[in-house]
């Protein structure tokens, strides 16, 4: 078995299926890469039982075959090659494999194909497509709201909804939540279904969407798994079974207190107040006065910090606590000028919206201060 690739090529594939490859597994099989060469082609992929990506490729030159090599160890050598260089991959008759590239040889020791591990058949699935960039923008609007570790298991994962006229991801922590609806006009389903997908898959599969890329890419999703098909690559991720929150009761229809603020303006100062906030609690005031957003915060050390905005405001004096870190995340997924933030009462979570775009919506419950 022999392959003979340019650097940037055989890096790029390599690179796309280290997402799925756990630095430490308890299978050494699981650490290394599964390489097939078939008719003309190289097939990469890589997996942590859970999530699998893989990749093809065109070669230069090959002889067929099948092996497994060290993943992280074979992507380093290729970083450290010069770029634009062709890299030769052989395998040896005492099955190490010999990596060449000018004057440059590597040894590494190898596992045989047939021990690689693949996930399972996807079975009946419903099948749709979407531009790239989109399913992009489904995903980076509303992760960043899933939970980290939580006991309640299907909060570390992202909700995917589908409806006849829709698709929507929701995510949420228990303090906050992120929701992002994308309109449908041909029928996706006949009736809402829904699936969490794990919050490693979300995290690779956004890494691996291009935000300029409006070519469809299509998405497989069965009970069990969701897979992706983007150009030469194939992702796959195994689904959280489990049933997530009603989210639609957490969402305020529309906040009594509705004020728009300049977004660039808001979060610089929500920045600069953080600064003497509590670094546990990371919590800052909103006041509202007539024509006047004051935002405070202070710290155990008796520090204080204090800064002002002008808007568009006739209503009552209003104080309500937020993490600011929160106000921050729902601000930051916001691509407009403004923003709407909503309020109910200093007890109730508060609705942060675009004014021109309705399909995203950010709750945040607010704190006690």
């Amino acid at each position: 078995m022999k392959l003979i690739q340019t650097r940037e090529t055989l890096l790029e594939a390599l690179q796309a299926t280290l997402g799925a490859i756990e630095k430490r597994n308890t299978s050494a099989i699981l650490e290394n890469v599964l390489l097939t060469i078939a008719n003309s082609r190289s097939h990469w992929r890589g997996t942590d039982l859970e999530l699998e990506i893989a990749s093809s490729s065109l070669v230069i030159d090959a002889i067929p075959g099948s092996i497994t090599l060290p993943a992280r160890k074979l992507a380093d050598i290729c970083k450290s090659l010069p770029t634009e260089s062709l890299i030769t991959i052989e395998v040896l008759d005492n099955q190490r494999a010999l990596v060449s590239c000018g004057r440059s040889r590597f040894e590494l020791a190898t596992l045989p194909a047939q021990d690689f591990p693949s996930l399972d058949d996807l079975g009946e699935s419903y099948q749709f497509e979407l531009p790239e960039a989109d399913l992009k923008v489904l995903l980076d609007s509303t992760a960043f709201a899933m939970a980290n570790q939580d006991v309640r298991y299907y909060l570390n994962g992202l909700l995917l909804e589908l409806a006849p006229t829709y698709l929507r991801t929701v995510s949420t922590d228990g303090h906050r939540l992120s929701l992002y609806t994308y309109p449908q006009e041909t029928p996706l389903v006949d009736s809402l279904v829904q699936f969490i997908l794990p919050r490693k898959g979300v995290v690779e599969l956004t890494r691996l969407l291009r935000s300029d890329a409006k070519t469809p890419v299509t998405l497989q999703i069965s009970q069990n798994h969701l897979r992706v098909q983007l150009d030469q690559l194939q992702f796959t991720t195994k689904l959280v079974d489990g049933r997530y929150p009603d989210y639609q009761a957490a969402v305020p229809a529309k906040g009594r207190i509705s004020i728009e603020v300049d977004r660039k303006a808001f979060k610089d100062m929500l920045t600069r107040v953080a600064i003497l906030s509590n670094e546990k609690f990371r919590g800052v005031r909103l006041s509202l006065q007539p024509n006047v957003l004051i935002v405070q915060s202070n710290n155990p050390e008796q520090e204080t910090a204090q800064d002002e905005l002008d808007i568009n405001y006739q209503g009552e004096d209003f104080n309500i606590g937020f993490n600011v870190n929160y106000l921050l995340d729902a601000i930051n997924h916001i691509n407009h000028d403004s923003i709407i933030l909503q309020l109910n009462s200093p007890e109730s979570s508060a609705l942060v919206t675009d004014p021109q775009d309705e399909a995203i919506r950010n709750v945040i419950m607010p704190i006690r201060l």
